[in-house]
């Protein structure tokens, strides 16, 4: 993506992952009031097939210029085959972590690995797949070691992001 822009927010790239053909982003944006009824638009840097999900999050760390200290440890991986699999280390107790990644090889269904869930998956018609998941509940112990992974499919290519959402300390 080239950008981002909506609801009147300061929207910033927190994670890009794109080792191998296509590419998975995270964005961050900070509203300190509740928003309702906003349009968020991303302006690709080419005309492509893609999927953008807008996930909102409350009790989060609302400190850090815009919010910052709201996102923790990122993480990502690319391979050119192989299950999806990314991981990172916790930087707070009772954080959450999110994955967004892509398959440029098939419009194959995600397996989530356990304990997790699939957020919004769209298997394009151009033969790639895009996917949003989360781990489920939120992570007890600062410094655990996440992994956000799909059971198969097992010989594509991916990209995969992932970021460490932190509540206030």
């Amino acid at each position: 993506m080239q950008s981002i822009a909506g609801g009147g927010l300061t929207w910033t790239l927190v994670k890009r992952q794109n080792e191998q053909n296509g590419t998975s982003e995270i964005w961050r944006a900070f509203a300190p009031t509740q928003l309702a009824n906003q349009t968020i638009t991303a302006t690709l840097s080419q005309t492509v097939t893609s999927l953008m999900t807008v996930v909102s999050f409350s009790n989060v760390d609302t400190t850090g210029v815009n919010g910052a200290n709201a996102i923790g440890a990122i993480g990502g991986q690319s391979k050119p085959a192989g299950a999806p699999v990314a991981t990172l280390t916790t930087t707070r107790a009772n954080s959450l972590v999110f994955g967004v990644g892509n398959d440029y090889d098939g419009a194959t269904a995600r397996t989530v690995g356990a304990g997790q869930s699939m957020i919004a998956q769209s298997l394009s018609s151009v033969g790639d797949t895009y996917w949003v998941q989360r781990l489920d509940g939120s992570v007890a112990t600062v410094g655990t070691i996440v992994t956000i992974n799909d059971t198969a499919p097992t010989a594509n290519r991916f990209n995969l992001a992932i970021v460490e959402i932190r509540p206030p300390s």
